[in-house]
């Protein structure tokens, strides 16, 4: 692996990425996926796998910006939260408790797709993991529906999207 401007480094230093747990011994349910980076894991699934009209687990994709949190490796949900803030009247900060006792579970099939889903076909390339045509799936998702969590907030007329960040 290459590690850019690795000549200013003190000797010995070790990036924190490098010395991380990629997560990538999650991807043993996930036979004949493509792994295209392992720090951060970006994996994609053949073509001949994507079938399904609802995704199993087993081929959908994984699309990561980082390392996956340790708590996550650990199966530690304590202390995560949901808020609700921005465009709304009344913020609110929900934990993964309040969302599975206070709201009803839902459950949706929604298509996913990666924005970088076929980049290895642009012309001129692109830069990036070179997705080829295995970033989408259709999934089922079940858990409390993120409009209803943001009911009675009072939502501002300026808000055009919700996001979701770590």
């Amino acid at each position: 692996m290459t590690i850019p401007f690795e000549r200013n480094l003190p000797m010995g230093l070790i990036p924190v990425a490098l010395a991380q747990d990629t997560g990538q011994e999650h991807l043993g349910d996930k036979d004949g996926l493509s792994v295209l980076s392992d720090r951060p894991l970006n994996a994609e699934v053949p073509a001949y796998l994507l079938d399904d009209d609802l995704t199993p687990y087993e081929h959908l994709f994984i699309r990561m910006n980082g390392l996956v949190p340790q708590t996550a490796l650990d199966g530690d949900a304590a202390g995560w939260t949901v808020t609700i803030d921005g465009e709304v009247d009344t913020p609110l900060e929900l934990s993964i408790e309040d969302l599975k006792s206070g709201f009803e579970n839902v459950t949706s099939a929604l298509v996913l797709e990666c924005g970088g889903n076929g980049r290895a076909f642009f012309n001129p390339g692109a830069s990036g993991n070179q997705w080829t045509t295995g970033a989408v799936g259709c999934p089922e998702w079940t858990g409390a529906a993120q409009g209803r969590a943001g009911q009675g907030r009072g939502q501002g007329q300026r808000s055009l999207y919700r996001a979701l960040r770590q």
